[in-house]
């Protein structure tokens, strides 16, 4: 998709979804302010169970995979001053005189 079809989807969805919030205020106008606040309930619990459902989605995809130690991780070695060394490869920080931070 290029920028411009994306440029024009992302107003074509901003124009629905305007439309959408001034129909469902006017209709909610329409049938009073007790009914319109029962339904108003339903609806935001029904948006937020969806909102938890997509945060736990994107929860479990960025979770890192487990396979860190496998030949193809990246292992990168940093030196600099006399006597400072930075060491990362599976999650270990080696940092200056064998000062440790992270996994055995």
């Amino acid at each position: 998709m290029t920028p411009q079809q994306r440029r024009k989807a992302l107003w074509i969805t901003g124009a629905a979804i305007g439309v959408a919030l001034a129909g469902l205020g006017i209709y909610f106008i329409h049938i009073g302010m007790d009914r319109s606040n029962a339904i108003s309930g339903v609806l935001g619990f029904f948006a937020s169970v969806i909102g938890l459902a997509v945060s736990v989605f994107s929860l479990i995809q960025a979770r890192p995979s487990q396979q860190s130690n496998s030949p193809q991780s990246v292992r990168m070695s940093q030196q600099s001053g006399a006597n400072s060394v930075n060491l990362q490869s599976g999650g270990d920080i080696n940092l200056g005189d064998s000062n440790r931070i992270g996994g055995p």
